[in-house]
């Protein structure tokens, strides 16, 4: 009797030892996986160019979303102050497209900013605003 409750003892800690082995396996799979899906979906800004209006306080950003092979890259355009570093995530965009193309922007004068889209491959655009706040955009 005492040898079969010893025996009995010691496959009640081997199935437990087997138990939490299998299920640190499934949690590092787990693991894994959403490692794994939070890359791929993770998309980054990489800023292009950046243009200073005429009396320093703000400045033009232009910038490309890149995104896994799924999604196609994106441009935008932003106009943010010089007194903090750039976010898309603050300073939201004003002219927006799927695609690739030169976007060359410069200062009319603190309230005027020119946009020039060299022909790429824009396949729509996302926003296309015509000011931002009281500074007026003109498309050329």
């Amino acid at each position: 009797m005492a040898l079969s409750l010893r025996t009995r003892g010691l496959w009640l800690r081997i199935a437990i030892a087997i138990l939490a082995v299998v299920g640190m396996g499934i949690a590092a799979m787990l693991g894994l996986i959403w490692y794994a899906l939070e890359a791929f979906a993770d998309c980054r800004n990489v800023i292009l160019s950046s243009t200073r209006s005429p009396d320093g306080t703000k400045a033009v950003y232009v910038f490309r979303q890149e995104c896994n092979a799924t999604v196609p890259d994106s441009m935008y355009a932003s106009i943010a102050p010089m007194d903090r570093p750039f976010s898309p995530d603050r300073n939201h965009a004003f002219l927006g497209f799927v695609g690739n193309a030169e976007v060359l922007s410069s200062w009319r004068e603190n309230e005027v900013v020119e946009i020039a889209l060299m022909p790429g491959r824009e396949r729509g655009f996302i926003r296309h605003d015509e000011s931002v706040g009281n500074i007026r955009i003109d498309y050329k």
